[in-house]
């Protein structure tokens, strides 16, 4: 549930550096026809996706503000505008900016990345090998949903057991051997009792 934003009296100097241009690309917000005036099925799809796009792109750019803010505000600013002005946690915050960084540092195809950063970021926490792995397989195309990332990195992480079958064997062996060495030495107990 979003937080209710309190508002907050901005400087002159602020509102210099607000209006001033960014570098970081602004969101691409098209006009589109109300719901009530579609009447198709791809007049829907592609209202949706259009939507869906746009929707992918301001992820990316709330995480490049975000990363941005971090190093320009001061010390606990960042923070407290995190906690008190915005409408997501700190995990959400921190996940918007590492996708960010990694798509800005070439460490995924940002063409055929899915529009949901929470399936990004999942494919962020993979480690370079794993990422190359992943590219082999198929697995950076925009339909792959976050599980399937999930049961990729369990899959790859597990840890295989080794094939048990030759200690099995040679276990049930050295049983069998103690099992013939005290049937021996019962044998070698009672010759002696009896001599």
């Amino acid at each position: 549930m979003a937080r209710k934003l309190t508002p907050r009296i901005v400087t002159a100097d602020e509102v210099s550096d607000i209006l001033t241009p960014s570098e970081a690309p602004a969101p691409r917000l098209s006009r589109r026809p109300a719901p009530g005036r579609l009447r198709t099925r791809a007049n829907f799809a592609d209202v949706i996706l259009s939507l869906w796009t746009e929707a992918e792109e301001n992820f990316l750019a709330i995480g490049r503000y975000l990363n941005h803010a971090k190093t320009v505000l001061e010390h606990g600013e960042f923070m407290a505008m995190v906690d008190r002005d915005l409408p997501f946690r700190y995990s959400t915050a921190n996940r918007l900016m590492k996708v960010a960084a990694a798509i800005d540092d070439g460490l995924l195809p940002t063409d055929s990345l899915p529009p949901s950063y929470a399936t990004v970021y999942e494919m962020v926490l993979l480690n370079p090998e794993e990422r190359e792995q992943a590219a082999a397989q198929g697995l950076f195309r925009p339909d792959i949903r976050r599980q399937d990332i999930i049961n990729f990195k369990k899959q790859l992480r597990a840890v295989t057991l080794p094939d048990l079958a030759a200690e099995r064997t040679e276990l049930a062996r050295l049983e069998a051997e103690r099992a013939r060495i005290d049937m021996r030495i019962a044998e070698l107990r009672e010759m002696l009792r009896i001599a």
